[in-house]
């Protein structure tokens, strides 16, 4: 068995996996857009990686991993968990990113409803550093 961290091509039954890991992560991410893609294809792959790198550990006798297997496993790990926040994913950024669509959405009373997805990402970011100014925890530049 291959651990699969340092695959450079998927077999057809692989990459059908990661397309269907994909396909989920596009329908939970909280506010999708095209301009995602690419970290949901980065990180369907990776979590194909890690499955299959578990899957190695789980199999392999304890003390015969490769040498410095352990790392390259939690620098997978650490790389899954930043691309997780990056989308909205984890329970922090969720929490976050729903604040701040609720209280945009919300608009006030008579204020206009706002559409998250109306932005470009630029304009995504810039958005996101004045709401960090504003709350008093961000260089707002």
């Amino acid at each position: 068995m291959k651990h699969g961290l340092y695959a450079g091509k998927f077999s057809p039954s692989d990459e059908e996996g990661i397309a269907e890991t994909a396909d989920l992560l596009r329908e939970i991410v909280p506010t999708y857009a095209p301009a995602f893609e690419v970290a949901i294809q980065l990180l369907s792959a990776r979590l194909w990686r890690l499955r299959r790198a578990y899957e190695f550990v789980a199999a392999k006798p304890e003390g015969e991993l490769p040498r410095n297997f352990g790392e390259k496993l939690n620098s997978l790990e650490l790389l899954v968990n930043r691309t997780l926040n990056m989308l909205g994913l984890s329970p922090t950024s969720a929490a976050e990113l729903g604040v701040n669509l609720a209280r945009l959405a919300a608009g006030g009373e008579h204020g206009p409803s706002f559409d998250w997805n109306a932005l470009e990402q630029r304009e995504r970011e810039q958005l996101e550093r004045l709401l960090r100014k504003g709350r008093g925890n961000g260089d707002g530049g």
